[in-house]
């Protein structure tokens, strides 16, 4: 495998998923961030009023949903909250992720997307569904980092140096 850094990685694999919404991979160089932003559209059929979190009501005939996932290097005190992204991930500064936890995180993500797709639709279709948003488990994220251990050869996805 040719050698690629984390950032050429993120926006090559994101461009794979299997997704009808958006995803979008920001880096801040600054502060050694990568924020990757998925966005959800859908068709409000039945002009159901919905409200954000914000508390903004819509009743538009397409509805727009957004999340962010946040990579972060452990090497960089950088100040960020938590509570504003679907998960905060570490990498290794400038060693990256290993090419096992890359391709995990796309098996991974790519389920996310697929449960959110479900439950948005759900969402949209079911009037005792109230609540909309995405789940990330860190222990299901995990069993894929340890299954693609097995099947990936070693290699690493280091930090860009542009």
């Amino acid at each position: 495998m040719e050698k690629i850094d984390l950032l050429t990685f993120l926006e090559d694999e994101s461009e794979q998923l299997d997704f009808d919404g958006q995803v979008e991979v920001f880096w801040d160089k600054k502060h050694k961030l990568f924020e990757i932003e998925l966005t959800f559209y859908a068709e409000n059929k039945s002009g159901q009023v919905i409200e954000d979190v914000a508390g903004v009501s819509s009743e538009e005939p397409i509805i727009s949903f957004s999340d962010s996932i946040l990579l972060y290097s452990k090497e960089t005190p950088v100040e960020f909250e938590a509570t504003d992204y679907l998960v905060c991930l570490p990498y290794a500064g400038k060693k990256g992720w290993t090419l096992a936890e890359g391709k995990a995180f796309f098996s991974y993500l790519q389920v996310v997307l697929d449960n959110g797709s479900s439950d948005l639709l759900d969402f949209l279709n079911d009037s005792m569904t109230d609540v909309f948003e995405l789940t990330w488990s860190n222990v299901e994220f995990e069993k894929f980092i340890l299954d693609a251990k097995k099947h990936t050869p070693n290699g690493q996805l280091p930090y860009p140096k542009f």
